[in-house]
């Protein structure tokens, strides 16, 4: 005898059964990362004058790339025909410590100061987002789009000059921030048996990432989060090396 399901139990046996449809046609992902990227805006130079004395200069150079290496997970959520629907993770650390240059000085009647720090960068990102797939019989092409952290320090002497005396420490600071990551890739996999291993090279840039204003002057010729923010990674390339299972 046929039986007529309730409204509940129907929609509970649809979601049941498109969940392990789903998790049959899934495939999970792990890899190695390598990347570079170009920063924000890594070199600046300015001159704030108001209009007469007193006056600032500020240089602010970066110099080298960012080298990135990490790990990338990701699970297929959904796989119709030649379209997939991804959920990704990636972290990434700088494999490389470029250097920061920043120099500051405040000329007013009888007085100079001023400050110069010479030090390296460390940085460190995690992005989680999706990614939407479709595979021809050349390799699958993708978009993604995700959310990113990003943690970046730097470190080294600094030089204060007061009136012509001078002073030195080692200097340290910090500054974290977030943006959306939009990529496109293409993958390349190869049937291993057990497993598929791929290769998959993408192109990524930020955006919404918020630049602290900046305006040379009194408050703006020492170091600070302002001129950290000019040299977070910001477009760049990732290959990721890995297998599918």
């Amino acid at each position: 005898m046929l039986q007529i399901l309730e409204p509940r139990r129907l929609a509970q046996l649809l979601f049941a059964t498109s969940l392990g449809m789903s998790l049959q046609a899934g495939n999970w992902e792990l890899g190695g990362t390598f990347g570079v990227s170009q920063e924000s805006e890594g070199t600046i130079s300015a001159i704030g004058s108001y209009p007469t004395m007193p006056y600032t200069i500020v240089n602010n150079k970066f110099t080298g790339l960012w080298w990135q290496g990490g790990l990338s997970a990701g699970y297929e959520v959904l796989h119709r025909g030649s379209w997939g629907l991804w959920v990704q993770g990636h972290y990434a650390e700088g494999l490389s410590h470029p250097a920061l240059y920043h120099s500051g000085e405040n000329v007013s009647v009888g007085s100079t100061i001023s400050e110069t720090f010479n030090g390296s960068a460390s940085y460190k990102s995690t992005t989680f987002g999706i990614a939407i797939t479709r595979t021809f019989l050349v390799g699958e092409f993708g978009l993604g789009i995700g959310s990113r952290s990003h943690d970046l320090s730097v470190e080294g002497p600094r030089q204060n000059r007061v009136n012509g005396t001078f002073t030195y420490d080692h200097y340290t600071a910090s500054y974290s921030a977030r943006d959306v990551l939009v990529s496109l890739s293409f993958t390349m996999t190869q049937d291993q048996g057990r497993f598929r291993s791929f290769q998959r090279v993408s192109f990524g840039t930020g955006f919404g990432a918020s630049l602290p204003t900046l305006n040379p002057g009194p408050e703006d010729w020492k170091m600070r989060e302002a001129y950290l923010a000019r040299i977070l990674p910001n477009k760049g390339m990732t290959l990721v090396l890995g297998v599918r299972l």
